[in-house]
């Protein structure tokens, strides 16, 4: 079993609280009258540590620069990812889940230079899991390093519209991964050609996530409103007109949104503050060969 360079950092950080602190180190020390007690007691953690690491790391991987005539696609799931033309911001941001404006101290290159990945397990891995193999091999293949901060802003609070009946159709929820984080076969948003958003068994959670995304905001979910949802918002009837992309437009465009989730969906969009997680990279290089 071959265990990733760079890894141990991560489960220090992220997962092992701590465990695995000095286990790659120098030996701890045999115990004059206690024999091999202490020795015995570093073996074992450090083979905890090995079996943490092998864990949450993919058995296999591949970064490469994508070639000039890759097409951008993107899997993460169930312990494998398939990723073509991507950047290592959008690395970063799967791995974190969160948006772009939370990553800080990134080299022009993070965004300029797309890459193939391809890493898998033959481990059962949910969505945490396979996040966790993703981060590991940031850590491992460029070396990332990261600090965390926390830091007030506005955000939106997505809330029920007072004295509106909410237009949400149940759906069921077999198959699907209620984890507000997971990434599963259910909770699709798509649009369309007409400019209609169609959701599918979507989680409220999900749904505020998938805006935030569409705003570059964070927004909050405090529906309240728990299971899985199909619903619509028609952007034409909400008041979208074709017009040329620019910074009012792209207001004009929200206001739309915020439209439709009241009319349509008896759900609003109010403006708050919360705490808001920052990604700090501390450092970072370009991919370890193969």
């Amino acid at each position: 079993m071959s265990i990733p360079r760079g890894s141990t950092r991560f489960v220090n950080r992220q997962s092992a609280g701590g465990l695995c602190r000095g286990a790659g180190g120098t030996p701890a020390p045999t115990h004059p009258r206690r024999g091999g007690t202490a020795q015995t007691k570093f073996n074992l953690m450090a083979l905890v540590c090995i079996t943490l690491l092998h864990a949450q790391s993919f058995d296999v991987a591949s970064v490469k620069r994508s070639a000039a005539d890759s097409q951008f696609s993107f899997s993460l799931a169930h312990g494998r990812i398939s990723a073509h033309d991507v950047d290592v911001r959008d690395l970063i941001r799967a791995a974190y889940r969160i948006l772009d404006f939370q990553i800080s101290g990134a080299p022009n290159w993070l965004s300029s230079e797309a890459y193939d990945v391809e890493a898998g397990s033959d481990r059962p891995a949910d969505a945490a899991k396979t996040r966790l193999m993703l981060r590991a091999l940031l850590a491992d293949r460029f070396r990332l390093k990261i600090r965390r901060e926390s830091k007030g802003m506005a955000v939106l609070a997505l809330r029920v519209s007072r004295g509106s009946k909410v237009k949400l159709t149940p759906a069921d929820a077999t198959g699907c991964d209620l984890d507000p984080t997971a990434v599963s076969r259910c909770g699709n948003l798509h649009g369309s050609p007409n400019s209609v958003i169609t959701a599918e068994k979507v989680t409220m959670t999900q749904f505020a996530t998938m805006l935030s995304a569409m705003f570059g905001q964070i927004v909050r979910d405090e529906t309240g409103l728990t299971g899985v949802f199909d619903f619509k918002i028609d952007l034409v009837a909400a008041g979208l007109t074709p017009a040329p992309p620019s910074a009012s437009s792209e207001m004009d465009g929200i206001n739309v949104v915020m439209s439709g989730l009241r009319d349509q969906l008896g759900l609003k969009l109010e403006h708050a503050r919360s705490t808001v997680e920052m990604l700090v990279i501390e450092h970072i290089e370009r991919p370890s060969a193969n």
